[in-house]
């Protein structure tokens, strides 16, 4: 499985989390792109041992995620997603928040 963040369709601009417009060229048309894994950069314990992560997403942002199925460090390469029920072992879960002008069908508008 894979994470989804938002793609510029004006500039190719990865952008995490969802925005109404880009802030490099102001472009309002979005895509959803599938991202597969992130790079743990820090890791934080909360009090209720929820472990979180800041990832660094390949050539886009970084996102935070929950880290699931077992324990990370920096450096560690994990899986993400955007869904708790679709993977196991040890993942980072990204909640994704659509925008009302994200073009979800991935098509050319005319």
């Amino acid at each position: 499985m894979s994470a989804a963040i938002q793609n510029c369709l004006g500039c190719g601009n990865l952008l995490f989390p969802a925005r109404l417009f880009c802030p490099d060229c102001g472009a309002e048309d979005f895509s959803t792109v599938p991202v597969e894994h992130g790079d743990v950069t820090e890791t934080t314990k909360l009090a209720d041992g929820t472990l979180l992560a800041t990832l660094t997403i390949p050539g886009g942002p970084s996102v935070v995620g929950r880290v699931t199925g077992g324990p990370a460090m920096s450096g560690d390469r994990l899986p993400l997603a955007n869904d708790l029920k679709t993977m196991t072992g040890v993942y980072a879960y990204v909640p994704l928040r659509s925008t009302p002008n994200e073009d979800t069908t991935n098509e050319e508008k005319p």
